[in-house]
C-alpha cells in the first residue's frame, strides 16, 4: 500500500482504474518512523494518595503545570 491508499502491485499504483498515486510504496526495509523511548531508571514512587493528588507516582515526574496564553486552539 502506498501513501494514497493505492496497492503497489510491481511498482504500479492501482486499486482500480482512477486511482492515479504520485506517491510510490516504501521499498522493503524503509520505515515511515522509528519511535524511540528513554529508559526512566527507578525510583521510590509516590505513596497513593500522593500519586492521586500529583498524578504520577514518579517523582521525576512530577513536573510544574503552567497555564500560558496564545497560540492554542482556545487561547
Amino acid at each position: 500500500m502506498n501513501l494514497c491508499g493505492c496497492s503497489a502491485d510491481n511498482g504500479s499504483a492501482s486499486l482500480g482504474p482512477d486511482c492515479t498515486c504520485p506517491y510510490p510504496a516504501p521499498g522493503p526495509g524503509l520505515y515511515l518512523a522509528i519511535a524511540t523511548v528513554p529508559m526512566q531508571p527507578w525510583e521510590t514512587p509516590y505513596d497513593g494518595q500522593r500519586a492521586l493528588k500529583q498524578g504520577t507516582i514518579f517523582p521525576s515526574l512530577d513536573l510544574p503545570f503552567y497555564i500560558t496564553g496564545g497560540g492554542g486552539l482556545y487561547g
